[in-house]
């Protein structure tokens, strides 16, 4: 199991990136978006399927730490 969050400066690429993550690459398991301050939006994803870093690098997100974000906390500040 693999756990990560990334922030996406728009709602469609962070669906985009979602749904390569399913379709592409096979993700199941808990995937959460929600919105941040700023336009931000925030990806959760628990995956059964462990991913490789350069996978996760080819997503249009920057990876951060979800729980230092808080809640809804703003991203990348």
């Amino acid at each position: 199991m693999q756990s990560f969050a990334m922030v996406f400066d728009s709602k469609d690429v962070l669906r985009r990136s979602a749904n390569r993550l399913i379709k592409r690459h096979g993700v199941t398991g808990e995937i959460e978006i929600r919105p941040l301050g700023g336009g931000k939006w925030l990806l959760q994803v628990s995956s059964e399927k462990d991913l490789r870093a350069s996978t996760l690098e080819k997503l249009s997100g920057k990876r951060v730490d979800a729980d230092s974000l808080g809640s809804g906390g703003e991203a990348g500040t």
